[in-house]
This record gives structure tokens, C-alpha cells and sequence, in this order.
């Protein structure tokens, strides 16, 4: 027996014309705050205010997506980060956690230490050891 499976699970429902209910209620909300400036004075000029400071970032808010989510997803997000305590930490390079001492048993412990002064002399030294760590290997895979 088949059942169908359901699409489209994150595309909201458009409730009210082209409208989601969010994007309903956030353009009513402003709406609202707009008529009521406006009834009370009855100037145009607080319309055309209210309307730029209520309105437009309230149009902004409805319609416009941020990474092709919608931006009154990320309200939530904003103000848990703007509540939320941040810790910064800085490390100075002198302070006594960058130079605190290293116990000998945490140092990896070195077969051989090679000293050499010369650059060149000290990379043959160094080749030579590595060529008998590979005979080594070849030796334990045969």
C-alpha cells in the first residue's frame, strides 16, 4: 500500500491573498501604528514620517530574504545573540599561561638528536635518517 509522501514542507501557506499570516500580520501591525499617528494629528507629514520609520522597514521585514530565508525567521536569532553574554578571551604572548613550563615527560622523546652547525651537513645528517627509517619499514612489511 503506497502513501503519498508531503511536499514542499517548508513553504508556508499563503492564508490571505499573496500573503503569509506573518507577512500578514507584520504589514497590519505597521499599518495600524501609521493610522493611528496619523489620526492623531491629521498631518500629512507624520504619515510620510511614521510611514519611513514604521513602514518601509516593515515592508523590508515582510518581503525581503537574507540567504533565501525570510527575514522575520532571524528576529529570534538577533535578539538571543544581542541578550546573550559573549567572552572574549586574549592570551597575551608574555602572560604566564603562554609561558608556562613544559615537563620533560611531555616532550616526545627523540632517538637521536642531530647537532650540527653547517646547514648543508645538518640536511645529509637528516636524509641519512630517514632513509633508515624507510629501510626499517621496508624490513617490517617484508
Amino acid at each position: 500500500m503506497q502513501f503519498p509522501v508531503p511536499q514542499f514542507t517548508d513553504v508556508e501557506d499563503k492564508i490571505i491573498g499573496p500573503l503569509t499570516i506573518k507577512q500578514f500580520g507584520i504589514i497590519f501591525g505597521a499599518g495600524v501604528v501609521i493610522f493611528l499617528a496619523f489620526s492623531a494629528t491629521k498631518s500629512v507629514l507624520v504619515l510620510i514620517f511614521f510611514f519611513l520609520l514604521v513602514g518601509l522597514p516593515a515592508l523590508a521585514l515582510a518581503f525581503a530574504k537574507l540567504n533565501g530565508r525570510p527575514i522575520y525567521n532571524m528576529i529570534g536569532y538577533l535578539v538571543s545573540f544581542v541578550a546573550s553574554p559573549k567572552v572574549l578571551v586574549f592570551h597575551k604572548e608574555g602572560s604566564a599561561v603562554a609561558k608556562a613550563p613544559v615537563k620533560a615527560a611531555d616532550k616526545p622523546a627523540l632517538k637521536k638528536q642531530v647537532e650540527v652547525s653547517d646547514p648543508k651537513q645538518r640536511l645529509s645528517e637528516i636524509n641519512k635518517l630517514l632513509q633508515e627509517k624507510a629501510r626499517e619499514e621496508r624490513e617490517l612489511l617484508e
